[in-house]
């Protein structure tokens, strides 16, 4: 079955092109590894529980994330809106225009 290298998803065997992307299908998906992929800032925001609805949100769209910085609320199992630690989230510097469009529908009051 054909794979979109982009979008990481599989298709039909009749499918060439990706729908979502354009992008022309391959037979078989190069391996990422955490240390072949350049991971950048994308964002900072003012709790935990913003950042990992951000993370979801872009890992539903095939975007791996990492999540940096912690706050008190995860020791007390309890999230907020705010946090006193700053917390930012980092994607692959490939899906970084991606993300910003997502975030940016997501996120737009904060």
């Amino acid at each position: 079955m054909p794979y979109c290298p982009n979008c990481k998803y599989e298709y039909k065997d009749n499918i060439e092109e990706c729908p979502d992307c354009g992008a022309k299908l391959v037979d078989k998906l190069e391996e990422e590894t955490f240390e072949n992929v350049k991971y950048v800032p994308f964002r900072t925001l003012p709790s935990r529980l913003y950042a990992e609805m951000l993370k979801e949100a872009l890992e539903n769209e095939g975007i791996p994330s990492i999540i940096k910085g912690d706050d008190v609320g995860i020791t007390y199992g309890s999230y907020g809106t705010t946090s006193a630690v700053e917390v930012s989230i980092w994607v692959p510097e490939k899906n970084l225009e991606r993300a910003e469009q997502i975030a940016d529908q997501m996120l737009d009051h904060i």
